[in-house]
């Protein structure tokens, strides 16, 4: 009897071994806060880091997505601590961070929201996105206050608010459509991060 419960044993472990580790990562990804100092970047070489979505195909039927603002479980989240997607909708990807793929798709009401869903979220590995999203990770410096939103379409919903002097990691370049320039940013509210675009005029350049 005690052989048989030792082979179900060894069975379990070899079986867990052998399965995927997509989701142990999940709190890893995440841009850390200073992880590089770059003190001398200009405006022009920022540009190069330009975030870029591309549709995705057959995510699912309806399925709902919880969406983060960074690649982080104690990420703050948009739509008050609720923002999710439908996968029926139609859904952008910039790539993956680790564990996590950035997304992009739109609100109910107009206006779009960017954020992060977790692999564990995803079933039958429907995703397209095989790249990983290439930041900077730039320390830079705010020359006046602003809010960093997560619709850099509308800016209809405000993450956080960060104030002249405030230094963030900068991540990347955005523009919609030949529309205003945005810098992807990330910093830390109340210990916990948080991801979004602000005015690339409001880097201290």
């Amino acid at each position: 009897m005690k052989s048989k419960f030792f082979l179900i044993a060894m069975l379990v472990v070899l079986l867990a071994a052998a399965l995927p580790c997509s989701g142990l990562a999940l709190s890893n990804g995440s841009p850390g806060l200073s992880d590089y100092t770059y003190q001398n970047a200009d405006a022009q070489s920022a540009k190069t880091y330009q975030i870029k979505f591309g549709l995705e195909h057959q995510l699912g039927d309806n399925d709902k997505w919880d969406v983060y603002s960074a690649p982080a479980l104690d990420a703050v989240r948009g739509a008050n601590g609720k923002a999710y997607l439908h996968t029926g909708d139609d859904v952008y990807s910039a790539g993956w961070s680790g564990a996590w793929l950035m997304v992009r798709y739109q609100k109910v009401g107009g206006g779009f929201r960017v954020g992060w869903t977790p692999r564990t979220e995803m079933l039958g590995g429907r995703v397209e996105a095989t790249r990983n999203v290439n930041f900077a990770y730039w320390t830079v410096e705010l020359n006046r206050s602003c809010a960093i939103t997560d619709d850099p379409l509308y800016e209809s919903e405000a993450l956080a608010y960060a104030s002249a002097g405030e230094k963030l990691t900068y991540l990347g370049y955005y523009r919609y459509n030949n529309g205003r320039e945005y810098a992807y940013v990330q910093g830390l509210l109340d210990g916990h991060p948080v991801a979004g675009f602000i005015p690339f005029e409001a880097i201290a350049w």
